[in-house]
């Protein structure tokens, strides 16, 4: 996958979850925890960035485990600083209900695909 199509791709793909959350914030359950929503959107979309960047060179490296070992890094760290986001929100926010992690959780899934699927053509690059 070149850098532009991802690039477009992402782009296209950030914008539909805007306009979901966006859609999201007529409902008074999510309205008080739009913060939450937003940040997660932004946060996702940066750390995507980041793991395709990061994979480009892994993917075209002459260590043939470095591409497997970033996937396995990034997963554990996107896992650790989404359970600490929640977390964090819950001490500092208190939101009052238990739907604020809906939002959450659909931006989490949404990039989640989007990562395999580009992480997947990226792993049929050969190694220079």
């Amino acid at each position: 996958m070149n850098r532009r199509r991802f690039f477009l791709q992402l782009i296209m793909l950030t914008g539909s979850a805007l306009v979901v959350l966006i859609l999201f914030q007529f409902s008074p359950v999510f309205k008080a925890d739009r913060l939450l929503s937003f940040f997660s959107l932004a946060f996702f979309a940066g750390i995507t960035v980041v793991m395709y960047l990061m994979a480009v060179k892994a993917a075209v490296s002459k260590d043939k485990n470095a591409f497997t070992r970033l996937i396995m890094v990034f997963t554990f760290v996107k896992l650790f600083l989404s359970i600490t986001i929640i977390i964090a929100y819950t001490k500092v926010a208190q939101p009052t209900g238990k739907y604020f992690i809906l939002p959450f959780f659909l931006v989490y899934l949404v990039f989640t695909i989007f990562e395999t699927l580009f992480m997947t053509k990226l792993g049929k690059i050969k190694a220079r």
